[in-house]
C-alpha cells in the first residue's frame, strides 16, 4: 500500500516559507506605506518602450520595432510580446507580488536547493539568509536589475531538481529541473542562465565520476535522459524567444564585426569587445570584502558622515557644515579595480568561517564540486585581473565572448559558499563531533577568517589606499578650491585616512562576527551547548544580524519614495523638450548632449533619439556612433535627420539649438560609389556631402548594375504616414534616382 503524504512533515517547511515572507516585507517594509523604489533600469526600459506602448494602447498592435531609442532597433528586448513558454504565467505570477518579494523568491530557491542537498532544515534556513542576503544581490535589487534578480531566484530551483534525478528521484528532479529551466528562461538573463548551466555542468561530471566509482552508471544515465528531455522540451516551448535572441544577436555589438582586425587583434571580433566585456572585472585582492565589506572602501557614492577626515578638512577651509556634508557623502570612498560599485561584494563574516569549515567537514558528495564552481567562478569574476585564464576561454570558449560584467559571477560563488556552509553547518550538527574531532579544521578556519580579520584591524596600512580615478578626482577638487592644489592635497590626504579608518572599523567587526559564530560551534562541540536547534538558531540568527546590518548601507528605507502611478509622473519634460513636441513634422530625430547621449535613454520618451540605453545595440550602428558621432561629424548627424540638439546652456539648463541641415526622411543623391569593403565604407564617412553622394559596399555590385542617378531638380520624395513598424512614403519623379533613407535598417 502507498503512502499518502505526510502533511504534518510539511508543517516545519511551510512555517520556515512563512518566516521568508517576514523576512522579505520587513527588509522592504516601506512598501506598505506605498512607497516604491524608483530603480535605473525600469526607468531606462520605460523610457526605450515609450513610443511602442503608446501605439499598442492606441492600436492593440505590437510593433517589433522602435524608432525611438539608437535611431531605430527591434523592441524584442525592451517590451517584447514574443512567447515565453508554458510556465512563463507562473513567472508573471512572481512579479505580481511586488517589490517586496524579491528577497522572498531569493530565500525560496536557495533554500528548495539546500533541502534537495539534504542539508537538514535549520542548516537550510542558514545557507538561504546567506544566499539571499548576500550585498551583491541587494545591490541589484536597488539598482533595478531585476531580471539579474529573477534569474538568481530561480537557478537554485534548476539546480535541485537536477540533484534530485541523480538521487534516484528521477520523474520528480526532472520535474523540478525543468520547472526552474522555465522560470530561469522567462527571467531573461541570458548570462546567469548560462553561469547557471556552468555550475550545473561541474556537478554533473563529478556526479558521472561518482556513478563510475560506485557502479551505477545505468541510473545515472536514465536521469540524465529524464533530465535532458524534460530540459528540451522547456526550451522547445521557449523557441520563440531562443530563436530570436539568436538571430539578433548576430547583428548586435555581441555579434561578428564587418571591420577587419584592429592592430593587435588576430581576428575580427565576433562578440563584444575584450576592453567592454572586462571593464567590471573584480579585483584579487578586493576579493577580501567577502570577508570585509568596506575592504576596498566601499560603494563609490561615498559612506562618509560628519566624523570623518574629509569632513573635519573641510571644516578648517570654512566651509559650511551643511556643504561640507553633502560633499562627504558623494565622495567616492571605493579604491579597488572596477569603475564604481554600489558597494562591498559582502559574503557575511560567519558565512566565510563556516564555509572554510565546511571545506573540511562536510559530506565529499557535494563539498568538492560546489568548491571547483566557487574557484572558477571566483576566476571568471577576476576578468581582466587573471587574463591569463579569463582572456582564453572569452577568445576560445563557447558564448564566453557573448558576455560583459564578469563581476556578476560572484552570485554564484556566493551560492556555493552558501551551499558548502550549509553542507558543513549539517554535519557539524547531525553527526556531533567532539572536540578533539574538531580542533584542527576549527583552528585552520578561525585562522584563516578572523585571523585575516584581526590582521587588518591592527595593521590596515598594509595598503596606500589609491585609486586609478584619484587623480582625476584631485584635478576636479583643485578647481573646486580655485586652483588650490595644497587643499585639494589636504583633502585628499583625509580621503585616504578615511579610507583606511573604514577597513579597519569593518575588519574589528568581521572579527566580533566570526568569534561569535566560532565560538557557537566551540560550545557544541565542547557539550556545553547540547540543543541542536538551539545552536542552529543563534548561528542562522547572527548571520542574519551580520549580512543585514551590511545591506542596509545600500538598501534601506530611505532608498524608497513615493509610488508613482504613471510614468508620466516620473518623467517629467524640460522646457527644451516641451519646445521640440511642438514640432509636428511625423518623424525627425533628437540628440540630447546634456546627458551621456548612449547611456541615457530618457530623451527615448519624448523624442527619436540617436541616443539610449541597451546592451544589444546593432554593431553597425554602434560602429558609427564610435567613429563618427563621437567626433561630431555634422554630416553623419544630417543624414540621420537629426533635427534638434539638445545643449547646455551657459546657466546649465538644456536648451535647443534647430540643425537647418538636417536632411530629412529620404532624399535623391546624385551619385552612387562604390567602396571595397566594411572599413572603406566608414572612412568614407570622414568627408561626404550625404545630399550628394552615397556609399555603397561592393558586395551589392550585381544590384547596382542598372542604377544610373539622374537629375530631377522638381523630384520629391515625402513620408506621408508614420507608425513604428510601418513607414509610408511618397514619391514623384520624371526620370529614375537613387533614394536614400534615414531610417536604420535591421532584416
Amino acid at each position: 500500500m502507498k503512502k499518502g503524504i505526510n502533511f504534518k512533515s510539511l508543517v516545519p517547511h511551510l512555517l520556515v516559507i512563512l518566516g521568508f515572507a517576514i523576512l522579505s516585507w520587513g527588509y522592504m517594509s516601506p512598501v506598505f506605506k506605498g512607497k516604491v523604489l524608483i530603480q535605473t533600469d525600469p526607468l531606462q526600459a520605460a523610457a526605450s518602450s515609450h513610443e511602442v506602448a503608446e501605439y499598442f494602447k492606441k492600436t492593440g498592435e505590437w510593433s517589433g520595432w522602435t524608432n525611438s531609442t539608437f535611431g531605430g532597433m527591434p523592441t524584442y528586448f525592451i517590451w517584447g510580446r514574443l512567447s515565453k513558454g508554458a510556465v512563463a504565467p507562473i513567472g508573471m505570477f512572481t512579479s505580481q507580488f511586488g517589490q517586496g518579494s524579491y528577497i522572498f523568491f531569493y530565500l525560496l530557491g536557495a533554500y528548495l536547493l539546500l533541502i534537495a542537498l539534504e542539508c537538514g532544515l535549520w542548516a537550510s534556513v542558514l545557507g538561504a539568509v546567506a544566499f539571499a542576503f548576500f550585498s551583491y544581490n541587494i545591490q541589484i535589487i536597488e539598482a533595478g536589475h531585476i531580471s539579474k534578480v529573477n534569474a538568481l531566484s530561480f537557478a537554485p530551483i534548476m539546480i535541485a531538481g537536477m540533484v534530485w534525478a541523480y538521487r534516484g528521484r528521477s520523474w520528480l528532479g526532472a520535474s523540478v529541473f525543468s520547472f526552474g529551466l522555465g522560470l530561469d528562461l522567462w527571467a531573461n538573463h541570458a548570462q546567469i542562465t548560462f553561469y547557471s548551466g556552468l555550475l550545473m555542468v561541474i556537478l554533473g561530471l563529478f556526479e558521472l565520476v561518482r556513478a563510475f566509482r560506485k557502479n551505477y552508471i545505468g541510473k545515472f544515465i536514465l536521469a540524465t535522459v529524464f533530465i535532458a528531455v524534460f530540459g528540451l522540451i522547456i526550451v522547445a516551448n521557449n523557441t520563440s524567444t531562443l530563436w530570436t535572441t539568436l538571430e539578433y544577436t548576430k547583428e548586435t555589438i555581441r555579434g561578428k564585426s564587418e571591420l577587419s582586425p584592429k592592430p593587435g587583434q588576430k581576428s575580427t571580433s565576433d562578440g563584444l569587445d575584450r576592453d567592454y566585456a572586462f571593464n567590471w572585472s573584480y579585483g584579487k585582492l578586493e576579493s577580501l570584502t567577502l570577508l570585509i565589506p568596506n575592504f576596498s572602501g566601499g560603494a563609490s557614492g561615498g559612506e562618509l558622515d560628519e566624523k570623518s577626515e574629509v569632513y573635519k578638512t573641510l571644516g578648517r577651509y570654512n566651509i559650511p557644515p551643511e556643504t561640507a556634508s553633502q560633499f562627504v557623502r558623494q565622495i567616492s570612498t571605493y579604491w579597488g579595480d572596477q569603475t564604481f560599485v554600489g558597494g562591498g561584494i559582502y559574503a557575511g563574516a560567519i558565512i566565510c568561517f563556516l564555509f572554510v569549515l565546511g571545506l573540511f567537514i562536510a559530506d565529499n558528495r557535494y563539498k568538492y564540486p560546489f568548491a571547483v564552481a566557487f574557484v572558477f567562478f571566483l576566476f571568471i569574476s577576476w576578468g581582466k585581473n587573471l587574463a591569463i585564464f579569463n582572456y582564453n576561454r572569452f577568445d576560445y570558449g563557447p558564448v564566453f565572448n557573448k558576455f560583459r560584467a564578469v563581476c556578476m559571477g560572484v552570485s554564484v560563488v556566493q551560492l556555493c559558499v552558501a551551499v558548502i556552509a550549509a553542507l558543513g553547518v549539517k554535519s557539524l550538527l547531525a553527526n556531533k563531533p567532539n572536540w578533539s574531532e574538531l580542533k584542527r579544521p576549527f583552528y585552520i578556519s578561525l585562522g584563516l577568517t578572523g585571523g585575516v580579520a584581526l590582521l587588518f584591524a591592527l595593521i590596515p596600512g598594509l595598503f596606500d589606499f589609491r585609486s586609478e580615478n584619484d587623480p582625476r578626482f584631485v584635478e576636479n577638487l583643485t578647481q573646486q578650491f580655485g586652483n588650490n592644489r595644497a587643499a585639494a592635497n589636504e583633502i585628499y590626504t583625509a580621503l585616504l585616512a578615511d579610507r583606511s579608518d573604514m577597513l579597519r572599523a569593518d575588519a574589528f567587526r568581521s572579527l566580533i562576527f566570526i568569534l561569535l559564530g566560532a565560538g557557537l560551534v566551540w560550545a557544541y562541540a565542547n557539550q556545553m551547548l547540547k540543543n541542536v536547534t538551539a545552536v542552529a538558531v543563534l548561528l542562522a540568527g547572527l548571520v542574519l544580524i551580520d549580512m543585514w546590518a551590511v545591506d542596509r548601507r545600500y538598501l534601506n528605507n530611505d532608498s524608497f519614495q513615493q509610488k508613482y502611478y504613471s510614468y508620466d509622473d516620473l518623467f517629467q519634460p524640460s522646457p527644451a523638450n516641451l519646445q521640440i513636441m511642438q514640432d509636428t513634422d511625423p518623424n525627425y530625430r533628437v540628440i540630447d548632449l546634456t546627458t551621456s547621449p548612449f547611456q541615457d535613454a530618457k530623451p527615448s520618451y519624448f523624442h527619436k533619439s540617436l541616443g539610449g540605453y541597451h546592451g544589444a545595440t546593432l554593431r553597425r550602428y554602434r560602429e558609427v556612433v564610435d567613429a563618427q558621432m563621437s567626433k561630431n561629424n555634422m554630416a553623419v548627424y544630417n543624414m540621420l535627420n537629426t533635427r534638434y540638439f539638445i545643449v547646455p546652456a551657459q546657466d546649465g539648463q538644456p536648451t535647443v539649438q534647430r540643425n537647418p541641415d538636417a536632411l530629412g526622411n529620404a532624399w535623391f543623391v546624385k551619385e552612387v560609389k562604390q567602396v571595397n569593403n566594411a572599413d572603406e565604407e566608414l572612412k568614407a564617412l570622414d568627408a561626404f556631402n550625404p545630399r550628394q553622394t552615397a556609399f555603397v559596399d561592393k558586395r551589392f555590385a550585381d544590384q547596382l548594375k542598372t542604377v544610373n542617378p539622374q537629375v530631377d531638380t522638381s523630384a520629391t520624395i515625402r513620408l506621408t504616414d508614420y507608425k513604428p513598424n510601418h513607414l509610408t512614403y511618397e514619391s514623384d519623379s520624371k526620370v529614375a534616382q537613387v533614394a536614400v533613407f534615414s531610417e536604420i535598417y535591421y532584416l
